[in-house]
């Protein structure tokens, strides 16, 4: 996908109006949890996802979609953060 639309979609996700990746992935930064909760709710409404598993799978194509945006520490986070969360959806 494109720069531009990695960042429409991260604006709607984190319900702000950044103006560029690098604001975004710095946001993303400074509070995983937050992006790890709209994630979550993405995967959560999604017609793709129909299990933990399927969440599991979702989500990590979502953040490998990202690549750069979501540095590699901040993912690390992100990751320990859903796995707690899909605990509770089991």
């Amino acid at each position: 996908m494109s720069d531009e639309i990695h960042l429409t979609q991260l604006c709607r996700m984190l319900e702000e109006p950044f103006t560029d990746l690098s604001e975004a992935g710095q946001a993303i930064a400074n509070d995983p949890i937050r992006f790890s909760r709209a994630l979550l709710k993405e995967a959560a409404t999604s017609d793709d996802v129909y299990s933990v598993e399927s969440a599991r799978l979702y989500i990590g194509a979502r953040l490998a979609d990202l690549g750069k945006t979501v540095p590699t520490e901040t993912a690390k986070v992100i990751n320990e953060a859903i796995d707690i969360a899909l605990t509770e959806w089991e």
